[in-house]
């Protein structure tokens, strides 16, 4: 059962609740013949209690009422619907089957985009729903990114809700999440062996044969509220969040730390990840004394 169902049994519920209680109190009150015998008799704790039930039913009531309206709210009472010659699929397929037109609105060409799409699908849950398809839910994902473009624009683009946007966006993210443990990470953990890059250069050999990979930071501007954005402030003048990579000879990605506030010093970003990742953070060869952690940075 989804929310939409279950709310929707939940306001019926509410509602039969009420009608049966007034007709209930309607017909004993009118037609049973010792009614007014018993009201007649009735303390005053009665009385009180009797209207701190009544009182407990009308908010029961009230609160029944809000819920109904929260669910017209969310689920009947809904923007039109966005009518197009042209589709968001349609816009895909357009865009996938016009040579160049795939890598330049998406970043990648037409045979890379399904093979990510056969990825995503095949090995990490990327899964379609009832109004959307997987392929045009990696399309609205990667036409926000290769252009940092707004919700707004992708529900133009792709005559989707605000909301469908959000969430689609969400799910494929997730899914690239998955498939990055497998991806941004050293060919050899346990970096036994030299590159041979360093290995047949003699003049870097003496220097580099300990070196496991280059690291690197830089800053992306993010938008927060004016609350949040003190601490992402750094000597830029505007909001941005540290992104640390590193990659190893063969210029692969073997690690990526995101999310820490501008304002942070390149050594305290490296030390908080080095600290929170250690897992799987880039290290030197398992069980060689006296050995340091050397990058190229």
């Amino acid at each position: 059962m989804n929310l939409e169902s279950g709310m929707l049994l939940l306001v019926l519920f509410f509602y039969m609740y009420a009608v049966c209680y007034y007709w209930f109190y309607f017909f004993v009150s009118n037609w049973h013949p010792a009614w007014p015998f018993f009201t007649s008799m009735q303390s005053d704790d009665e009385t009180d209690t009797s209207d701190n039930e009544s009182m407990a039913f009308w908010n029961l009531v009230l609160a029944g009422a809000k819920l109904a309206a929260a669910y017209v709210e969310l689920y009947c009472d809904k923007n039109p619907p966005r009518t197009s010659l042209l589709s968001g699929m349609g816009w895909l397929l357009e865009t996938l089957n016009t040579p160049g037109e795939c890598h330049s609105q998406l970043r990648m060409s037409t045979q890379m985009f399904y093979d990510l799409h056969d990825l995503l699908v095949g090995r990490y849950g990327l899964k379609p729903s009832l109004h959307i398809n997987t392929q045009e839910m990696l399309a609205v994902f990667l036409f926000v990114l290769s252009g940092n473009e707004s919700n707004r624009k992708a529900q133009n683009r792709f005559k989707h809700s605000g909301e469908t946007i959000h969430r689609k966006f969400d799910e494929v993210l997730n899914a690239f999440m998955d498939m990055s443990r497998d991806f941004i990470r050293p060919k050899d953990p346990n970096f036994r062996t030299v590159h041979r890059r360093i290995r047949d250069d003699h003049r870097a050999y003496p220097h580099f044969k300990d070196c496991i990979g280059a690291l690197d930071g830089t800053h992306i501007r993010v938008s927060l509220p004016p609350d949040d954005q003190v601490r992402y402030i750094g000597k830029s003048g505007i909001p941005t969040q540290n992104v640390l990579a590193s990659c190893d000879f063969d210029m692969r990605f073997t690690y990526v730390s995101t999310g820490q506030p501008g304002s942070m010093h390149d050594t305290s970003v490296l030390y908080n990840a080095i600290r929170v990742d250690e897992s799987f953070f880039p290290h030197p060869p398992k069980g060689i004394k006296n050995i340091t952690m050397h990058f190229i940075v």
